[in-house]
């Protein structure tokens, strides 16, 4: 009868510590999904402009194709609102050199 009480309590405990932790990772996802879509989004615009950017294209063009190499690597490893900020922020330092490379 003891181990029966043991047992309860080593369930009870179990479900206590993991409530918590599954519906903190919900809402922390949820609230970064307005950055992760903007995010993404800039990459894909920045995407556009230097897919195809050839070793003998504008210097400024190949460094804005590094900065959308990097965000993508940035964007496949972002879990926070701070690495979708900052992927972001990297799209548009490309998006500003394909500018300057236009005029």
């Amino acid at each position: 009868m003891t181990w029966l009480w043991i047992g309860g309590a080593v369930v009870v405990l179990a479900v206590g510590a993991l409530v918590p932790a599954v519906f903190g990772r919900q809402r922390q996802r949820l609230r970064s999904n307005d950055d992760a879509i903007a995010a993404r989004s800039r990459h894909n615009q920045l995407g556009l402009y230097v897919e195809n950017v050839s070793p003998t294209d504008d210097p400024l063009l190949q460094q804005a194709r590094e900065r959308w190499v990097t965000a993508g690597g940035v964007l496949a490893k972002a879990r926070s609102e701070g690495d979708f900020t900052l992927a972001t922020q990297i799209c548009v330092e490309g998006l500003e050199l394909v500018a300057k490379a236009g005029e």
